[in-house]
């Protein structure tokens, strides 16, 4: 399960917590909290099951440490066009996460799932626990969101 799922839930709990070190814990209590609860686990449902956990796990992270996440550091050549170029995609990252994280939970689970992990919407729906009707619905809303904080 391990196996299947880790790169799928890290990439998730990245875009929530934007610091590697961080996520890679994350995950691994993911997978550890997953561990103990294997007992009562039905396995058709183990992505949605897993992303249920990484959710609560950041949430958790999120109220227990008051902070707020902070972007790694870049690394580009000394050239300054490739510089200026970097930073403008930097600042465009970090503009956009920024607003996603002023999204409710579930829009910000519904974008993340659609457009960072590349799932279809009845995948993202069987993730989350809804419908494909109920994910392109928040997705629209979200997207609609999205737009109007970016321009």
């Amino acid at each position: 399960m391990y196996e299947e799922y880790a790169d799928d839930i890290y990439r998730y709990v990245y875009v929530h917590v934007h610091d590697q070190m961080l996520a890679e814990d994350l995950t691994a209590d993911v997978f550890a909290k997953a561990w103990q609860k294997l007992d009562s686990f039905d396995f058709k449902h183990a992505r949605g099951w897993l992303y249920t956990i990484a959710r609560n796990r950041i949430t958790d992270h999120w109220r227990t440490h008051h902070t707020v996440p902070l972007e790694e550091d870049f690394d580009v050549e000394d050239d300054r066009e490739s510089i200026e170029s970097e930073m403008d995609r930097q600042i465009s990252k970090e503009t956009l996460l920024k607003h996603l994280a002023t999204l409710p939970k579930d829009m910000q689970s519904v974008v993340t799932l659609r457009f960072i992990e590349g799932y279809s919407a009845k995948h993202t729906g069987d993730s989350l626990g809804m419908s494909e009707g109920n994910v392109r619905i928040i997705q629209y809303r979200a997207l609609k969101k999205l737009k109007g904080l970016l321009i």
